[in-house]
């Protein structure tokens, strides 16, 4: 995709993302020290349960800590929204570029007690699906299931909060989208 002067270009959040990272490092860090905990318990007790659910959330943790380290190093732009369309390079998404003419409608979706995430339908969700790899593929049928597109972003990386994200998408597509686009 060619960059132009009028993208409007969000970013990884650094702040963000070394919060995040220590987060994650911490606890990957108690897992390991639970793990060692129940390894020195006597033996007279059943260790299998508490040191599978353990090395499974370690594991878990040691490939969040790797990837959110990713992330700290990654200058890429988290999201550029531009004439065409939006391209998305953070989560299950990544790589993707949705053009304004297959968007049907943007919604803002808030769970209880949990993260906003920007749902963004389209007209062909088959397609992305078959486009998607391994455990993408299986993150964004997830996501077509439970919300009805595979297409959604989320700002917990991002410079900006989801408000603001669809303030820019919404400014760009007046001056640019010659279709209605229903934004709930």
């Amino acid at each position: 995709m060619e960059t132009e002067k009028n993208d409007i270009r969000i970013g990884i959040s650094k702040t963000k993302a070394v919060l995040l990272t220590i987060f994650i490092a911490g606890l990957f860090s108690l897992t390991i020290w639970a793990w060692i905990k129940v390894l020195t318990m006597d033996s007279g007790f059943d260790k299998n349960f508490l040191m599978t659910g353990l090395s499974l959330m370690s594991t878990t943790f040691g490939l969040l800590t790797l990837s959110a380290l990713k992330k700290l190093s990654d200058n890429s732009q988290g999201l550029i929204i531009n004439d065409k369309g939006i391209k998305i390079n953070i989560g299950p998404n990544r790589g993707q570029f949705i053009k304004w003419t297959e968007i049907e409608k943007i919604k803002i979706h808030s769970q209880t007690g949990g993260n906003i995430y920007l749902l963004i339908f389209v007209k062909n969700p088959a397609e992305i699906l078959l486009k998607a790899q391994g455990l993408n593929r299986f993150l964004l049928k997830m996501n077509n299931k439970s919300h009805k597109t595979p297409v959604s972003i989320t700002s917990t990386w991002l410079e900006k909060n989801q408000i603001e994200i669809m303030e820019l998408i919404d400014e760009k597509m007046k001056k640019t989208v010659h279709n209605k686009i229903q934004i709930i």
